[in-house]
């Protein structure tokens, strides 16, 4: 009976060799000179501080410190997490770095918010020009119309009016032709002085 407790104890031994295991959150436990409360006290461990284990038994863990003290502590005092004093400052660490990592990342989004904002006022401003010069143009394209429509009436106008003076010249002329046709064969002849002596 007694050799299989003590392969087990070795079993034990040999699982909890080369591990960390680290002061729970107290503020400081005892370290004994054997497993167990009775014997001897060698001295106190801060809360977090890291210690190597070297064995157990009877829910003790033979320890040594970071003085290099070796002893035995209750089982019940040690976790195999840093403890919250170690965790604590590496968390806020990380915190502060993903802060400052958020905080550039809001950085760079305001500094593209920005940039985008003032593309946009200037492509609305270059927008408000292109359409103050499209309504100018529209107003000198209405102005030529107007122009041009008055010219197109001028020159009908000129037209009907050469039209009518030509007419009227022609009528003129024939008229004048018809009268003339008219009286010429009224208008008494002259004799010759030849033809007065031989009457």
């Amino acid at each position: 009976m007694r050799a299989l407790l003590g392969i087990l104890i070795c079993l034990c031994a040999q699982s909890a060799l080369a591990e960390t295991r680290y002061v729970s959150d107290n503020i400081y436990i005892f370290m004994h000179g054997g497993p167990g409360t009775q014997y001897r006290i060698l001295g106190s461990v801060k809360a977090g501080e890291a210690l190597d284990v070297k064995g157990g038994q009877a829910g003790f863990t033979q320890v040594v410190d970071e003085r290099g003290r070796e002893g035995w502590v209750k089982n019940e005092d040690l976790q195999r997490e840093p403890s919250l004093k170690v965790r604590v400052p590496q968390l806020e660490q990380e915190l502060q770095a993903l802060k400052d990592r958020l905080q550039n990342l809001n950085g760079d989004n305001e500094k593209r918010f920005a940039e985008k904002d003032g593309k946009i006022t200037e492509q609305e401003a270059q927008l408000a020009t292109l359409k103050g010069q499209l309504d100018s143009q529209g107003e000198e394209l209405a102005s030529v119309k107007a122009e041009n429509d008055a010219l197109t009436s001028s020159i009908d106008n000129r037209e009907h009016d050469m039209q009518m003076d030509w007419f009227i010249r022609g009528g003129a002329m024939v008229g004048g032709g018809i009268l003339l046709g008219i009286l010429l064969p009224m208008i008494p002849r002259r004799r010759k002085q030849s033809e007065r002596w031989m009457n």
